[in-house]
């Protein structure tokens, strides 16, 4: 089997072999003995590891996490909890990955009501001030990328929360790309939902993701996604009765794959021991070492470089006539290392399980390919 260099964690982690081995130890506990070793009571806990440890990593409390199959899911039914009224608009960028968006086209389609996209330049760059003058007294809600996947844009949450905030408009962040290298502490962004997937940044595999809803919102909303679990006494099965929790995990409605889930846990821990400061300074090393090994190849970096708006994901523009995505099947096929074609880019997104070496391996292997 070869050895890959995963340099694409804003594609697919490399997941975190702690959390490997507690999901599988979970799944092979089920093939063995079924509820004798996963029973009711397991099954109610079974989200607790994951929001508490979701609860350090964003500095809030556990009432305010809740846990999810993917962040596309946890956005579907916030979209429909929220559901902007005919008349009203939703903010949020066009280079935006499409599930920060299509939930909300969705409701708006139902219920009347316009979605506003701010544009964006040749290098997939959006003006901040560009979404905020798209906020108005009409505006619902503000969604956005903290970190937009195409470029590694990161936008100033807390900003573009007081402007939402100012007009009685919530703001709805996708941290997909961030959560698990940027620092988050939930409450300094003011904003009112923080959802993310576990499977990139954070270190986890896929079928498992995490909340953050604000304790001032959390009670005015009716999750659009209801099942046996949105009870607040789980076992509780009555069909004619439903009382909801009254913090977040109101928006926990059935079953998933728990060992994902255990294993994503398992993985923010590590993180949270690392010190997300730590992991941060680490990552944009990686990112700098790269800007410098490949200066002078005719390569152009279409990311933001600035310290208020950079991120660990750094998009390069090959030269003309050079396709991003040979360059990155041949950096697989030939080097065993993995980037990622984005809009016509080269997408390079390294974490902390990766060193400077391997970086060097890239800037070797671009330098080869790109002059042969």
């Amino acid at each position: 089997m070869p050895h890959w260099i995963n340099l694409s964690y804003a594609n697919v982690a490399t997941t975190s072999s702690r959390a490997h081995r507690i999901s599988s130890e979970w799944a092979d506990s089920l093939a063995r003995g079924g509820a004798a070793e996963f029973d009711g009571e397991a099954e109610k806990k079974g989200m607790m590891p994951l929001r508490t440890a979701a609860s350090k990593l964003l500095s809030c409390g556990v009432e305010d996490v809740c846990v999810g199959s993917s962040a596309t899911e946890l956005l579907c039914s916030l979209a429909w909890a929220i559901s902007p009224s005919e008349g009203s608009n939703v903010v949020s960028s066009r280079v935006a990955f499409p599930s920060t968006v299509y939930p909300w086209a969705r409701v708006c389609e139902s219920n009347g009501a316009e979605i506003r996209l701010a544009e964006h330049d040749d290098s997939l760059y959006t003006d901040p001030d560009d979404i905020l003058s798209l906020i108005d007294e009409k505006t619902s809600v503000v969604t956005i990328s903290h970190v937009e996947y195409s470029n590694g844009q990161r936008y100033d949450l807390e900003k573009l929360s007081e402007t939402a905030h100012s007009v009685g408009a919530l703001i709805v962040v996708d941290a997909t790309q961030s959560m698990g290298v940027v620092p988050i502490d939930a409450y300094s962004t003011k904003a009112d939902v923080i959802v993310s997937s576990g499977y990139k940044w954070l270190r986890g595999t896929y079928g498992a993701a995490v909340g953050f809803i604000s304790p001032s919102v959390v009670s005015d909303l009716n999750p659009g996604l209801i099942g046996f679990r949105s009870n607040a006494d789980l076992w509780d099965l009555r069909a004619d009765r439903l009382v909801l929790p009254d913090d977040a995990s109101r928006f926990e409605y059935t079953t998933i794959h728990f060992g994902a889930a255990l294993g994503l846990a398992a993985a923010i821990e590590e993180l949270v021991e690392i010190g997300m400061d730590e992991v941060w300074r680490h990552d944009l090393e990686l990112v700098d070492s790269l800007v410098k090994g490949i200066s002078g190849m005719g390569v152009e970096i279409a990311s933001p470089m600035s310290e208020g708006e950079r991120s660990a994901i750094v998009s390069l523009r090959l030269p003309n006539g050079i396709s991003s995505a040979t360059v990155a099947d041949r950096l697989q096929s030939d080097y065993s290392i993995l980037v990622t074609s984005r809009s016509g880019l080269l997408r390079v997104s390294p974490h902390i399980d990766n060193n400077m070496g391997e970086i060097e391996s890239l800037v070797s292997a671009l330098g080869e390919i790109l002059h042969r």
